[in-house]
């Protein structure tokens, strides 16, 4: 693993600091105010067109960054543990070669150790349930992400071609019994395409394809008993014909493409409108312990995403500045699963049927001012969504229901100290206000599960009030780049209880 861990780094300083150079001759808080921009992260999703990051930044910046965070949930879903705590190493940059060229890459590397897990011997939750494989006992997770991204753009008169690829590994693995040991691997390529048809009007095209695989195995070393694991299908039914293997082995594979369509002007510092449209099948395969060479898949999972974006931006002079964003984004997930039959010597698979779905709709409204002086600026960013969530599943029939509205405002506040310093503090706060909910449960005769599904539904049905705050502090001393330090701490409340979350963070810009 060292040969790995090194090898890494070096790919991460060469990547993200091909050289270094000195800070402009401008001040710091400029520097750190274009760096940092809060319109950029505003409008982020505009960027998801690689053809349009001419207009991330009017200048080139680096950055590396070491920090720790611990995250300490009281009231949490069993599937996903009562959180991590770890070290991330990060390195990012964007680089204008020429006026009419563009790269950007960034790479990280995280080693997490995380709370308690149970219920779930998957990685990525969110993208391969409700098919994961489960058991009771569970345990903390030691986790390793390897990540790294990069760009290159390129104008030709009215055209601007850019492309990015981006690759995510991670590694899972427990040193007690049920031991896990799970790898994963996400690579993602993008293309887009741009033409500039009138004046600063922009149209263009973007698509993304991805593929991605993961591979677990679950082993066991006591010899006075072990868990019973379950490959689940949803609300707490599983396949009884593969559940209960001493050793089980599973795989996930995925293929998944996004296309879309974008018309900006300015570069969408005036205005821009976007929309794509995605879909992606994971299969989840049953891999026979004794043979590599046989498998059975057991689940295809079916995705099916759209996504509006609209903002519009006005600078009423040169101090004050305003901004409005509207987004729509739906996701319809649909499970088929797979039959199999014992009545010969070998399992034969005799059916593939329709068993599970799942919808997210959710619409998001968001304000942004944002007034400038010479010494300080200030930002906020208000917002309020809306969200319905529909999840059953047949043979046997089970289903729920949640609608949620979510308000709240971010701050972005930046002073110059002095010359060479910098302050920045970014207090933020949410609310999460549960609507109409219902369930129809029906009990799977495990007790232990039963008791999982039901305290999983009310961790959804449950009112969240998010506080927090971060504080950075940036300065630079002579013939030496910037360096910065910052804090971070979050209590969500769930329940009468508080999940913590407290990070900090050391670090260089270039």
């Amino acid at each position: 693993m060292f040969n790995t861990k090194t090898f890494f780094f070096l790919v991460l300083v060469n990547m993200c600091f091909p050289s270094v150079k000195a800070q402009d001759s401008i001040s710091l808080f400029k520097t750190i105010n274009n760096q940092y921009d809060t319109e950029r992260n505003f409008k982020d999703n505009f960027f998801n067109n690689p053809a349009s990051m001419s207009g991330y930044s009017p200048s080139s910046f680096s950055e590396f960054r070491v920090g720790y965070h611990n995250n300490d949930k009281k009231i949490y879903r069993q599937q996903l543990g009562n959180g991590d705590k770890g070290l991330t190493v990060e390195a990012k940059s964007f680089q204008k070669l020429k006026p009419n060229r563009y790269v950007w890459g960034n790479a990280s590397y995280q080693n997490l150790k995380t709370g308690l897990l149970q219920w779930n011997e998957s990685l990525d939750y969110d993208r391969v349930a409700p098919y994961i494989t489960a058991d009771s006992a569970g345990g903390k997770l030691n986790l390793e992400h390897y990540q790294f991204a990069g760009g290159y753009l390129q104008k030709f008169n009215r055209w601007t071609i850019a492309g990015q690829v981006s690759y995510l590994a991670q590694m899972g693995f427990r040193a007690k019994d049920p031991r896990l040991k799970s790898t994963t691997s996400d690579l993602r390529i993008k293309a887009g395409l741009n033409y500039n048809f009138y004046k600063e009007y922009e149209i263009g095209v973007f698509g993304e394809f991805s593929k991605y695989t993961q591979n677990s195995s679950i082993t066991f070393q006591s010899l006075l008993g072990r868990p019973y694991t379950y490959q689940m299908s949803g609300f707490g039914f599983s396949n009884y014909l593969f559940n209960g293997s001493a050793n089980p082995n599973v795989s996930f594979e995925e293929f998944a493409y996004k296309g879309g369509l974008q018309i900006a002007n300015k570069k969408g510092r005036d205005f821009y409108l976007q929309a794509a449209w995605g879909k992606s099948n994971n299969i989840k395969s049953y891999v026979n312990s004794t043979s590599s060479n046989l498998f059975y898949d057991l689940s295809d999972l079916e995705n099916k995403t759209i996504e509006v974006e609209g903002a519009k931006f006005l600078s009423i002079n040169e101090k004050n500045r305003i901004g409005l964003l509207a987004n729509f984004t739906s996701s319809v997930k649909t499970g088929y699963e797979y039959g199999y039959s014992l009545n010969t010597a070998s399992l034969q698979q005799i059916y593939k049927r329709k068993s599970y779905r799942k919808e997210d709709y959710t619409t998001v409204v968001k304000g942004f001012y944002q007034y400038t002086q010479e010494d300080f600026s200030v930002t906020a960013t208000p917002f309020f969504a809306y969200e319905e969530i529909k999840e059953r599943r047949l043979y046997p029939t089970a289903g729920q229901k949640f609608t949620y509205s979510y308000f709240g405002i971010n701050v972005d506040y930046k002073q110059r100290i002095k010359e060479n310093h910098v302050l920045t503090v970014q207090p933020y706060f949410s609310q999460r206000v549960v609507g109409k909910n219902f369930n129809a449960l029906t009990t799977t005769g495990n007790a232990a599960v039963n008791e999982w599904i039901l305290q999983d539904y009310m961790y959804q049905a449950s009112d969240m009030t998010t506080l927090g705050a971060s504080v950075r502090y940036d300065f630079k001393l002579q013939k030496l780049p910037a360096f910065f330090v910052g804090v971070q701490y979050q209590s969500q409340k769930i329940q009468k209880e508080n999940n913590n979350f407290v990070s900090a963070s050391i670090g260089i810009t270039f």
